[in-house]
C-alpha cells in the first residue's frame, strides 16, 4: 500500500512539472509594456526624469559640457534601459532622444574634470536623493505601494535634515532653494499618511 501511494504522488508531481509556469512571465507584466505616459513608481524613472531636468538648467547656464557628457553616459545609459521595460512611454522616448541628440554635440575632447557650478547641483547627492525619493514616494503611494513609499520617505527626511541647515544652499539658484523649503510640509503630511498604512 506505501508503495502504491508513492507511486501516485510521483504521477502527480511528475504531472505537475509539465504544466507551465503561470508566474515566470509575471502577472503585471504587461501594465509596463502598454505604459504609455504618466507618473511611474519607478526609481530609475526618477532619476531619468531628475538627470533631464538637471542637464536643461546645465546647458542654460552654460556648464561645462565635458561634465555634461559624463552625467549622459549614464543618464542615456538609463533611458535605453527603460524604452525597454516601458517601450510604449512617449515621455521617455522624448528624453532619451533629447539627451541622444545632445551627447552627439558634446565635444569629446572637453575637460571632464571641470565640475558644476554651485547653481546646477546635479551631482549633489543631498538634493539629488531628495528630488528622486520624494516624486517616487508619490508615485508609489499613489500604487498602494506603500512600503517602497516608506523607505523613500525615510531617505527623504534623512536628507531634508541636511539641506535645511543654515546656509546649506546659499549658493543655490531660488527656485531650487525655495522648493526644499516649501516641499517640506506637503512631504510631512505624506509621511505621516503612509506610516499610518504602514503601522510604523
Amino acid at each position: 500500500m506505501r508503495r502504491i501511494r508513492l507511486l501516485a504522488v510521483a504521477a502527480v508531481v511528475l504531472a505537475m512539472a509539465g504544466w507551465p509556469s503561470i508566474g515566470a512571465a509575471g502577472l503585471y507584466d504587461d501594465d509596463a509594456k502598454n505604459a504609455t505616459g504618466g507618473d511611474l513608481n519607478s526609481q530609475d524613472y526618477w532619476w531619468a526624469k531628475f538627470d533631464d531636468m538637471m542637464l536643461d538648467r546645465c546647458i542654460k547656464e552654460h556648464q561645462p559640457e565635458g561634465r555634461i557628457g559624463l552625467q549622459l553616459a549614464s543618464s542615456v545609459k538609463r533611458l535605453d534601459d527603460l524604452s525597454k521595460q516601458y517601450p510604449k512611454d512617449v515621455e521617455i522616448q522624448d528624453m532619451k532622444k533629447h539627451e541622444e541628440e545632445i551627447q552627439t554635440k558634446i565635444d569629446p575632447n572637453a575637460s571632464r574634470t571641470s565640475y558644476f557650478g554651485p547653481e546646477c547641483p546635479w551631482e549633489e547627492s543631498n538634493f539629488a536623493q531628495l528630488w528622486v525619493n520624494l516624486h517616487w514616494a508619490k508615485a508609489a503611494y499613489a500604487t498602494k505601494d506603500y512600503n517602497t513609499a516608506l523607505s523613500c520617505m525615510q531617505n527623504v527626511e534623512q536628507n531634508y535634515e541636511i539641506m535645511l541647515k543654515p546656509d546649506r544652499m546659499k549658493d543655490y539658484p531660488a527656485d531650487l532653494r525655495n522648493w526644499v523649503v516649501n516641499s517640506k510640509a506637503e512631504a510631512d503630511a505624506l509621511y505621516k499618511q503612509i506610516k499610518e498604512k504602514t503601522n510604523s
